[in-house]
């Protein structure tokens, strides 16, 4: 599948809204934190295809500052040649409370629209 319109620019993989629905059943991990406001909330979720091939993490509208540093560390591990999968493996491990961020358990959703839905990127 190629994406040629990013939905964010902080986005790690470049979606289009029609994508969202087409990408099928998904994995997550909702990810909360210190928003931009300086509240708590949202912060984006981590997402896994169920086949494993696409992957990376939405950011909310109202944490891009936060965001972007998971989207920077999501990045930086596959240009360190680490899968889709290994990098939300990492992520999972980390459930619960992580130094400044709260990682929910595993959730599936039949479409990544309704991931998008959940961080408040749609």
């Amino acid at each position: 599948m190629r994406y040629t319109w990013q939905l964010s620019p902080f986005a790690t993989t470049p979606l289009q809204l029609t994508d969202l629905q087409r990408e099928g059943s998904v994995r997550f991990l909702l990810v909360s934190g210190e928003r931009d406001d300086a509240a708590w909330g949202v912060v984006g979720a981590f997402w896994l295809s169920d086949e494993g091939g696409h992957g990376g993490f939405l950011v909310s509208p109202e944490a891009l500052w936060h965001g972007s540093e998971m989207v920077r560390s999501y990045r930086g591990a596959l240009t360190r040649g680490w899968a889709m999968e290994r990098i939300y493996r990492y992520w999972e491990e980390q459930v619960g409370s992580t130094g400044t961020y709260m990682i929910d358990p595993e959730e599936s959703a039949s479409s990544l629209y309704q991931v998008a839905r959940r961080v408040g990127t749609i």
